[in-house]
């Protein structure tokens, strides 16, 4: 058997790009913050369905097997990466050499400096420009906000079809 808690509030109206994200992400920190025994011991993992999106295209996902690939990148937090390239391949039929330039990418894991260094290159800046801004923006947001701290941009995130995920982890047990 399984536990879990789930809540919710909306954001309703018209807001700068990346606002309603940033501020959303300043409640959650706020929550968790105030949980006894819960400060400092969490993260925020994000990613963007866009920037993801590029990745894919840059390694050469055929477009009909971008949500299937995008499916198997999401095990990453349960699975190691040889288990999700051997279903990407054997199972799913992609290509070995897509499967490991996939690998190169969606291991990043970190901060702003992530998004800078996709940012850097060329064919992914071009392909993901849209998520790659709209990520650089929340993360100044964040900072502005003092819940950069707190957040990990992570690329193996691919939940849904929502453009920015999130994804709340513990670091640490108590």
């Amino acid at each position: 058997m399984r536990e879990f808690y789930q809540c919710d509030f909306d954001v309703a109206g018209q807001y700068d790009p990346m606002l309603p994200d940033a501020e959303t992400l300043r409640v959650v920190k706020e929550v968790f913050d105030a949980l006894p025994g819960w400060k400092g011991k969490y993260t925020i993992k994000l990613n963007h369905r866009n920037i993801l999106d590029g990745i894919f295209k840059v390694c050469g996902v055929p477009e009909d097997k971008t949500r299937t690939i995008s499916s198997a990148v999401d095990k990453l937090d349960k699975s190691p990466w040889e288990e999700v390239r051997r279903e990407m391949v054997d199972e799913k039929g992609l290509d070995p050499d897509v499967a490991d330039k996939i690998g190169d990418l969606v291991k990043l894991k970190g901060n702003r400096e992530i998004i800078e260094q996709l940012m850097a290159n060329p064919a992914v800046a071009e392909t993901a420009k849209q998520g790659l801004e709209d990520m650089s923006l929340l993360m100044d947001y964040l900072e502005a906000f003092g819940v950069l701290e707190s957040v990990s941009v992570d690329m193996s995130l691919a939940r849904g079809r929502k453009q920015t995920h999130c994804r709340l982890g513990k670091t640490s047990s108590f």
